[in-house]
């Protein structure tokens, strides 16, 4: 599946909540938050987590984020003889990245990178977290998928990105929040296209 622009006209459900919603990485939130209208997905926690951390594959599904480059993972993490193999595609805590993000449909070859490291991962019973952090402005994306309202291979995924205040976040809030909220809006529907489909 190509990816597809931004389009800034479409309606949005996505919303832009001020003070931000807290991270992992800041608990106590931030200026604002970005976050995606939850979605319901039919697929197991693990078949979204894959998708989600399969970095080298976001160009296959990703409207939002149709490049990902400069993937770097901890090499201390690799497991010992005794541990079953980790799939050297999918990203683990440490592993660092660069998103470029595409932002405007009339202007499609212009993406903005974004420079992300993990910073978590887990996996509770009825619930999977994933984070990742931007070093450069300070924010943190979080993803975290349940289980849905109708059991096992049924779940629901949400997404918020909480920005701390500085002139960039600011610049961002006023000046491209709209498009922000559209492209997260993009992402979760092609994250369940992608899941669904089998398309990663």
């Amino acid at each position: 599946m190509s990816a597809k622009a931004v389009d800034q006209n479409r309606p949005s459900t996505a919303q832009i909540i001020s003070p931000g919603q807290s991270t992992p990485s800041y608990p106590d939130g931030g200026y604002f938050t970005v976050k995606s209208a939850p979605v319901t997905i039919n697929a197991t926690k693990d078949q979204i987590l894959i998708v989600l951390l399969r970095l080298s594959a976001y160009h296959t599904w990703n409207s939002f984020i149709p490049s990902v480059t400069d993937i770097v993972h901890p090499s201390e993490t690799t497991p010992g003889s005794n541990e079953s193999p980790r799939d050297p595609d999918l990203g683990i805590v440490g592993s660092s990245f660069t998103f470029h993000v595409r932002l405007f449909s009339s202007l499609p070859f212009i993406k903005f990178p974004a420079k992300e490291t993990i910073t978590t991962i887990s996996k509770t019973e009825n619930v999977y977290m994933v984070s990742w952090r931007t070093t450069q402005s300070g924010a943190e994306r979080v993803h975290v998928i349940t289980e849905g309202a109708d059991g096992y291979g049924t779940c629901r995924y949400e997404t918020w990105d909480t920005f701390q205040k500085n002139f960039g976040s600011v610049v961002t809030r006023w000046v491209f929040g709209p498009a922000l909220k559209g492209g997260f809006n993009e992402w979760s529907a092609d994250l369940k296209k992608a899941v669904e489909g089998h398309n990663w």
